[in-house]
């Protein structure tokens, strides 16, 4: 499973009874921790916040799976 993958699998978990759709970058970091992925924390924001946000400064060839709402607050599309 790649870090995307598995971040994505993750937020909708976090996100599923929420109607705001939100979560906290940290909340993800946990969550994917609790479940020992692989992957650091690095790469995990780094994923989250510049290939998987639409948002993002530097989205040139990056998903649409997340739009930052605020700081380290993110929206699952």
């Amino acid at each position: 499973m790649t870090c995307r993958d598995e971040a994505l699998k993750t937020a909708k978990a976090l996100v599923e009874d929420r109607t705001s759709k939100t979560f906290h970058v940290s909340e993800l970091l946990d969550a994917m921790r609790a479940n020992r992925t692989k992957y650091s924390v690095s790469t995990i924001r780094t994923q989250v916040s510049s290939k998987m946000c639409r948002n993002a400064p530097n989205h040139t060839s990056g998903y649409d799976d997340f739009e930052r709402v605020g700081y380290a607050l993110y929206r699952l599309l």
